[in-house]
């Protein structure tokens, strides 16, 4: 009998001993770097990614579906990339296996967590699947990226932000990821008579509306000079004091009547005044709505007929 209890003592001496405490954190080593993901298995429902290289030169993006982003920079600094360190150290990174998942979830959610330090690099990823000594890791990321970017880090709203700059790349485009901001930020056209009243952006109006029936709004808009015009240009007819200077910058202007709910030759054929031809101009600023009227230039001949 002794025998025996002297045996379980041995084996439960081996057992102890066999699951030996991690080594305690040393230094950060120079090469520490991180690379985090997470997210829904469906795109639409969010990606989340962070970057932070040895200097701690972080980027963290949020990703919706195939094109929507929004990128933030921020500085890691040695301390806050040493408590990383500490929890990949304790927590036997290292020693994890590359992939843990649940395979009889279909949809839910995943992580990866990508570790480089002492010239060595692992890569764990979770598929629906809870493994504590990585959520640990995963919790000391995450409190770094809330630190910096605060409480709503996690969130999508933020990328609305992004829709009025993206708006205005998008004028005029039907691309993939054109649409896919359309439909997130709930743009109800392509282009809008503000955006058509800054000098910079005349000629994509004009090419707009030569292949797109524009909106009255729209065409109101263009008939008149820009907002920001200060000299002879195109969009700007009213600063042109001749005729020759008019016709090289193309300062005609045709307008057409709204007929049914279409415009005639697809709406606003040309967009500009040219008050070079001052009888004209004035004719055209004073009529009623403005563009009932058409004036061209033909061989230096001024031309005005009414539709």
């Amino acid at each position: 009998m002794k025998k025996i209890f002297f045996g379980l003592a041995v084996f439960a001496f081996l057992l102890v001993g066999c699951t030996q405490p991690p080594n305690p954190p040393g230094e950060l080593p120079s090469d520490f770097e991180v690379s985090y993901g997470n997210g829904a298995m469906h795109l639409e429902w969010g990606q989340y990614n962070l970057e932070i290289d040895a200097s701690g030169n972080a980027v963290f993006e949020k990703t919706r579906g195939i094109s929507l982003s929004k990128k933030y920079e921020f500085t890691a600094s040695k301390s806050e990339r040493k408590k990383i360190f500490d929890a990949v150290v304790t927590n036997n990174f290292f020693s994890l296996n590359e992939q843990y998942q649940d395979p009889s979830i279909m949809d839910g959610g995943w992580s990866r967590i990508r570790i480089t330090a002492n010239g060595e690099t692992k890569t764990v990823t979770m598929s629906n699947f809870y493994l504590e000594s990585f959520d640990r890791v995963e919790s000391q990321i995450g409190e770094l990226i809330i630190s910096k970017l605060g409480e709503n880090a996690f969130s999508l709203n933020d990328l609305s932000e992004e829709c009025s700059a993206k708006k205005s790349e998008c004028i005029g485009s039907t691309s993939s990821e054109c649409n896919e901001w359309k439909d997130f930020c709930g743009w109800e056209g392509g282009i809008s008579a503000e955006y058509c009243d800054t000098k910079e952006n005349r000629e994509t109006c004009i090419d707009y509306c030569i292949e797109n029936d524009c909106s009255e709004e729209l065409c109101d808009a263009l008939m008149f000079d820009a907002g920001n015009c200060m000299e002879c240009g195109p969009g700007c007819c009213s600063f042109c004091d001749s005729l020759d200077a008019c016709e090289t910058i193309g300062c005609s202007v045709t307008w057409v009547h709204p007929s049914g709910e279409s415009w005639q030759f697809g709406g606003c054929e040309n967009t500009n005044l040219c008050s070079g031809l001052e009888e004209t101009c004035s004719y055209l600023t004073n009529s009623s709505q403005g563009y009932l009227y058409h004036a061209s230039i033909e061989e230096n001949q001024e031309k005005k007929n009414r539709l």
